[in-house]
């Protein structure tokens, strides 16, 4: 059992790593930031004098510090495999931004790995932290909602192509369902407390690059329930879902990427009533930092199942991917 403040070496620094976990990390109640890594020297220094960090070095100085008790993988989808298979047979427990894999072979390689090295592996989903999901799946239980039927969800981004970005990039994992629409996946597996039992997805590529910057899926789940998302690029910024019951709708205005002082909002809709219900501002990130520390010292049990939670969602991915390719409706199974 980890008794002191969990010690967190960076592994790649990403915008998302300088934007929100680095931050998140330095303010969780029981983390603490020990070292940065990048495959450039100059910008893991940069990195380390922003926040204040006194270590700093290359990917491997990371995994070799005994210092290091998690590492935190913020790299192109294509590229986070390997550094997920070298951090766990360093010991590293590891929490791996989203989509960790680009391919369910790929996932169960990695989990199968940390788990022979006693690691713990966390998809980093930092929206499922956020309390208002655990506020919408209270409305979600009450009688007077009624039986869930349907989500509608949408995550849509004003982001153009740049030839740097990796996320226009096929052999790095770039792309809009591995980048957006497995948010839609992950929320609909959390409103509906279950996997889908199939999947329609449609992509759609830019003919520059073969990446897909567009898509939209429909998922089925057990009892006539339904997801349906739409995801892409180059579009207004849409960060939503809405649950549709036979009583009413519950919308979240923003579902995924909500900021760390922003209020968010519920609106639900009853019959003949409507209400606006606005939370406190939360940090999910530092929920998602403060949950795995917790977990790891023992102090809590995990939110849910870490590693065949990941397993499930590049599951589904894989499936849907099938679905596109093969223009049909593909099952999915029990793993």
């Amino acid at each position: 059992m980890l008794k002191s403040k969990i010690r967190f070496g960076i592994i790649g620094c990403s915008s998302i790593a300088e934007r929100t976990t680095i931050p998140a990390i330095i303010r969780a109640k029981n983390a603490t930031l020990q070292t940065i890594g990048s495959r450039n020297i100059d910008k893991a220094k940069k990195f380390a004098t922003k926040f204040s960090c006194r270590s700093y070095g290359t990917y491997d100085d990371v995994l070799n510090d005994r210092n290091v008790d998690v590492v935190y993988i913020s790299l192109p989808i294509g590229l986070q495999e390997e550094l997920v298979i070298k951090s766990a047979k360093a010991g590293k427990h590891i929490i791996c931004e989203k989509s960790a894999s680009t391919s369910f072979t790929d996932a169960k390689k990695m989990v199968k790995i940390c788990t022979n090295n006693k690691v713990r592996l966390l998809e980093g989903f930092a929206f499922r932290f956020h309390p208002q999901h655990k506020q919408i799946l209270k409305i979600i239980d009450r009688r007077s909602f009624g039986r869930t039927l349907t989500l509608i969800s949408k995550f849509l981004i004003p982001m153009k192509e740049t030839s740097q970005n990796f996320r226009f990039k096929k052999e790095l994992g770039g792309g809009a369902l591995n980048d957006l629409g497995c948010y839609i996946i992950c929320a609909s597996r959390i409103i509906f407390n279950s996997n889908p039992i199939s999947v329609n997805c449609r992509l759609f590529q830019n003919a520059k690059n073969n990446v897909d910057s567009y898509g939209n899926i429909l998922l089925q789940f057990a009892d006539n329930q339904y997801a349906f998302g739409v995801f892409g690029y180059g579009n207004s910024f849409q960060s939503n879902y809405e649950i549709i019951s036979n009583n009413g709708t519950i919308r979240s205005k923003t579902a995924y990427n909500i900021k760390a002082n922003k209020k968010p909002i519920i609106n639900l809709r009853t019959r003949n009533k409507e209400k606006t219900l606005e939370l406190i501002a939360s940090n999910q990130s530092k929920l998602m930092i403060e949950d795995f520390c917790g977990v790891l010292r023992h102090e809590k049990l995990p939110l849910f199942a870490y590693e065949k939670d990941l397993l499930y969602q590049a599951y589904i991915m894989e499936k849907s991917r099938l679905s596109n390719s093969k223009n049909k409706i593909i099952d999915i199974k029990e793993i």
